[in-house]
């Protein structure tokens, strides 16, 4: 392993894809082969039952700095995709941090994008979807209500919270990632209110080719992914954001 630290980390939060992680993995190092930045990998999982791990573990020679991080299962505590996030851009070597969804729905052509906004030393960057043409039918309806109503209430102007590919200097990660207190779906949502909070200008990125895959996509639970499921689970978190917002909670880091 190189004595430098890596320019960039990319945390994968992984939860029984055994199947998935190997192909992903396996793209994304060919990617990185004429990639100018230099990357560190991270795979986050949390106590999958499955061979997640093993296989994640078996490509750590197609990358210069890898590793996977198993946080486990908290006992009395479910264990959701905002906790593995946040454990793994905390765990980060790289002078830039982001979090990308396994299933590669935003093409990995939008890294180089990322490596733009590093050499504009933009701090935070998040990826957005047109909601309109991204999602049909009631995904579509329920996600451009619910962004309405984020827009409203806590991120005026961010057209989309809930896309899963997002940088932030290192800088950005550590003051705004141990303030994040929610591990279910309303975390992105939370962390850049905690951005703006903390003073970072959010970069947003248009990615017109996202797509939606949701064959074997997971909840928390083990379950498929469902967006009314998803909505109903995410919209207390909304109001619980403006709160702490306006109580002044994310000016100290949480302990969370």
């Amino acid at each position: 392993m190189p004595n430098s630290d890596p320019d960039l980390t990319i945390v994968i939060p992984a939860y029984k894809e055994a199947k998935r992680i190997g192909p992903t993995l396996e793209k994304l190092a060919d990617f990185l082969k004429d990639y100018s930045p230099q990357v560190e990998v991270i795979v986050v999982d949390r106590g999958s039952s499955d061979d997640t791990q093993k296989v994640a573990q078996s490509y750590a020679k197609k990358f210069t700095w890898f590793s996977v991080l198993d946080i486990g299962v908290q006992t009395g505590k479910k264990s959701y995709k905002g906790e593995q996030v946040k454990k793994g851009m905390l765990a980060a070597k790289g002078r830039y941090v982001m979090f990308m969804d396994a299933d590669l729905a935003t093409p990995l052509k939008y890294l180089n994008t990322v490596a733009g906004l590093m050499e504009k030393k933009q701090a935070v960057g998040i990826c957005v979807r047109n909601l309109q043409s991204s999602h049909t039918g009631l995904r579509k309806l329920i996600s451009s209500s619910g962004n309405f109503l984020v827009q409203l209430m806590i991120l005026p102007g961010i057209s989309d919270t809930q896309c899963g590919f997002k940088v932030f200097s290192s800088d950005a990660t550590k003051k705004i990632f141990p303030r994040q207190t929610l591990s279910g779906w309303g975390f992105d949502m939370e962390v850049l209110a905690i951005a703006r909070q903390q003073g970072y200008q959010i970069e947003q990125f248009d990615v017109p080719d996202w797509q939606d895959v949701q064959e074997g996509s997971k909840v928390s639970g083990g379950s498929k992914f469902s967006a009314a499921k998803a909505a109903f689970q995410t919209l207390p978190d909304v109001f619980r954001i403006k709160w702490g917002l306006i109580r002044g909670r994310y000016k100290k880091t949480s302990q969370a």
